[in-house]
């Protein structure tokens, strides 16, 4: 009888292997998808990351370009009513 429940046992023990086997081979191919999926989502944050950078760059480009135009345009306003001005008080003063 001994001899009997030893090999049950064994038996017992080895189905319990197999299925802590399939049970783990499940387990990391779980942990392989979520690793794919997590590495696709950083690379895509990445890549945002990059492209917002590349944006912001050219955005602040853009705007010092126009501050340019606009320090134009005030200056030469200016200019343009001080001419008018001058202009003015020495056409009162002849």
């Amino acid at each position: 009888m001994r001899r009997r429940s030893a090999m049950t046992t064994r038996r017992h023990s080895m189905a319990e292997d197999r299925i802590a086997r399939e049970q783990a081979t499940v387990a990391n191919q779980k942990i392989d998808s979520h690793e794919d999926r997590c590495s696709e989502r950083w690379r895509e944050a990445r890549d945002e990351m990059k492209d917002l950078r590349q944006r912001i760059f050219e955005t602040r480009v853009a705007m010092e370009q126009g501050h340019r135009r606009l320090t134009g345009w005030i200056i030469g306003g200016q200019g343009s009513v001080i001419l008018l001005l001058t202009g003015f008080l020495l056409s009162k003063t002849l």
